[in-house]
C-alpha cells in the first residue's frame, strides 16, 4: 500500500466520512513532475491540469469565523468540498489558498492593535491534512498556496505584496516537510505578487532573488475591516528563498512560480527566474480580463497584458518549463450566457499545452468568478456552465 492511500485510509477509518459526509472512493497512487515543459503523471504520461480552487482556508480561521472547520463550510457543506461532485466535473486538480499565521499558529495583531488568534479551533493543520488526503484519495493532485500573510506579527486579514523573511519560510518548511512524502502535491510559493505599492527598486530582481529593492509600507486590515497602510519597511522571502526552505527540506514536489502584477504579467519570469536544483518548477499564471473593460467587449475577452503574455508563455514552455493557470474567472450572474475571457483561456490552453483552474468551487452570492449553486456542483450560469462543459471535453 502506498502512503498516499494509507493516510487516506487511516482518515477514512478515523473520520468515518469525507467532505461533509460523502464516501471515499478507492485511492489511488498519484504523482505529478516536471519533465521539460511538460508535466507528467508516474508513468512519465504527459498530463493537462484541470480543476478548481476550494476557497476559505485562507481567511476563514484568521477571521474567526468557524472554529469547529477552518475551511469554513464555504461549499455549502461542512468539512471540504464534496469530492464526488469535484469528481463529477471531469476535474483533476483542487487548490487550496492556505494563511500562514493560521498554518504556523502564531499570534497576531490587527490595524486596530487587537490580538487575535489565528487558529481559534487549534485544528487548522489538522483540517488542511484531512482535505488534502481526501482530495487525494479521490484521485485528484493537489497545490497548496501561500495565499495570505504578513510581515512580524501583524494579521494577515489580506494579501501583502509578497511573501515575507518573517514567517513565510517557516510556513514553506513546515508545509514542504508535511507533504514531501505526497508526490502528487504542489507548492505555490505565493499567490499574486504586486509591486506598485510601496516598493522601489528592480521589483522582478526583488520578487525572485530578493536583491536590488525595498518596501517602505504594506497593506493591512482588521477583523472590522479598518483598512490602512502600515508604513513601515519590511524584508522579502523571495522565490528563490522560498523554494530553498522547501528543498532543504528534502521535499522533491514540484513547485509553481507566480508573475508579476498579481501573477497576469510574466514578461521577466524567464529572465529573474529562481534555480531550482531539481528542475522540477512551473510558471504559474492568473488570467483574468483586462482591467477596465466590460463584460461583452472585445477587450474584455482578452486577459491583461494580450497579446504579449501569449508570446510570453509560449517562451517560457520553449525554454523548458511548463505553464499552469491556477486561478481564472469570468461572470455569473443569473441568465448570463457564455463567458468570453475564460473561453479565450481555456480554447488557448488546449492548443498551447497549459493547465488551467477555475476561481472557486464556493457557494458564494457574487457576481464574478464562482462556478456553483450548491453543494452538489450545479454550475453557475455564465462562467461555471462554460467552464463545466470545457471540463467535461476532456
Amino acid at each position: 500500500m502506498t502512503r498516499i492511500a494509507s493516510i487516506g485510509l487511516i482518515l477514512i477509518v478515523l473520520l468515518g466520512l469525507t467532505g461533509g459526509g460523502e464516501a471515499a472512493s478507492a485511492a489511488k497512487p498519484l504523482s505529478v513532475r516536471v519533465d521539460g515543459s511538460r508535466f507528467v503523471d508516474a508513468a512519465g504520461n504527459a498530463i493537462q491540469l484541470r480543476g478548481v480552487n476550494f476557497s476559505g482556508f485562507e481567511f476563514v480561521a484568521v477571521q474567526g469565523w468557524s472554529p469547529a472547520d477552518p475551511s469554513g463550510a464555504q461549499a455549502g457543506q461542512p468539512g471540504g468540498p464534496k469530492w464526488s461532485a469535484i469528481k463529477s466535473w471531469n476535474a483533476n486538480t483542487v487548490r487550496f489558498p492556505l494563511n500562514e499565521a493560521s498554518w504556523l499558529g502564531y499570534r497576531c495583531t490587527d490595524t486596530q492593535g487587537v490580538e487575535h488568534n489565528p487558529d481559534p479551533g487549534g485544528n487548522y493543520q489538522s483540517s488542511v491534512r484531512a482535505q488534502v488526503a481526501q482530495a487525494l484519495a479521490a484521485g485528484l493532485y493537489v497545490i497548496v498556496d501561500l495565499h495570505w500573510s504578513a510581515p512580524g506579527k501583524a494579521c494577515p486579514l489580506l494579501q501583502t505584496q509578497m511573501a515575507n523573511r518573517d514567517n513565510s519560510l517557516a510556513f514553506w518548511t513546515s508545509v514542504a516537510n508535511t507533504f514531501k512524502d505526497q508526490p502528487a502535491v504542489m507548492f505555490e510559493l505565493f499567490n499574486e505578487p504586486f509591486f506598485n505599492f510601496g516598493f522601489s527598486g528592480n521589483d522582478w530582481q526583488y520578487m525572485m532573488k530578493g536583491t536590488g529593492g525595498s518596501f517602505s509600507s504594506y497593506p493591512a486590515t482588521s477583523r472590522k475591516g479598518k483598512w490602512k497602510e502600515v508604513k513601515k519597511p519590511w524584508a522579502v522571502a523571495s522565490y528563490q528563498a522560498m523554494l530553498d526552505a522547501v528543498r532543504a527540506t528534502g521535499a522533491r514536489n514540484v513547485v509553481l512560480i507566480g508573475g508579476m502584477q498579481y501573477a497576469q504579467d510574466l514578461s521577466g519570469w524567464l529572465k529573474h527566474r529562481p534555480i531550482d536544483p531539481l528542475k522540477q518548477m512551473a510558471a504559474v499564471w492568473h488570467p483574468y480580463a483586462t482591467f477596465g473593460t466590460e463584460w461583452g467587449t472585445p477587450e474584455y475577452a482578452q486577459p491583461n497584458f494580450s497579446h504579449r503574455v501569449f508570446d510570453d508563455v509560449k517562451a517560457i514552455q520553449a525554454a523548458g518549463f511548463p505553464v499552469i493557470a491556477t486561478e481564472t474567472g469570468d461572470r455569473n450572474t443569473p441568465s448570463t450566457k457564455g463567458a468570453p475571457l475564460v473561453t479565450t483561456v481555456t480554447r488557448w490552453a488546449d492548443q498551447h499545452d497549459v493547465s488551467v483552474l477555475g476561481w472557486a468551487w464556493n457557494v458564494w452570492n457574487e457576481s464574478d468568478h464562482v462556478l456553483i449553486k450548491d453543494a452538489k456542483g450545479t454550475p453557475t450560469d455564465g462562467y461555471g456552465r462554460v467552464f463545466h462543459d470545457w471540463l467535461m471535453a476532456h
